[in-house]
């Protein structure tokens, strides 16, 4: 593992939000991106956090602003089209291009 790497890409990932990018926030975006898209169910799961958890992260990563001062534009969220009462995040737009950016590092 190339340590100056990951340290640029944590560089970069923490300049979206300076002194408030915790690493978790860090773990679900680059598992979102892994991932195409995934269910909160699927987040929980992964980083054995709650739901109430998951949708601060989200929210802060996303471009909604729900009880949070930092919406960051790197993921939508969206309903499942396979199931109604399930919501669904994936990268945006911005969210891509910095995914690309960081594998640059």
């Amino acid at each position: 593992m190339d340590l100056s790497k990951l340290s640029n890409a944590l560089e970069a990932l923490g300049s979206l939000a300076p002194g408030n990018f915790p690493i978790h926030h860090a773990q679900v975006l680059l598992y979102i991106a892994e991932k195409g898209s995934c269910t909160y169910r699927d987040i929980e799961t992964k980083f054995d956090v709650t739901n109430a958890s998951a949708s601060r992260i989200v929210h802060t990563l996303s471009e909604t602003v729900r009880h949070r001062e930092t919406c960051l534009g790197l993921v939508e969220i969206y309903i499942d089209p396979e199931e109604g009462r399930r919501y669904r995040v994936r990268l945006t737009k911005k969210g891509k291009a910095k995914i690309r950016s960081l594998e640059g590092t």
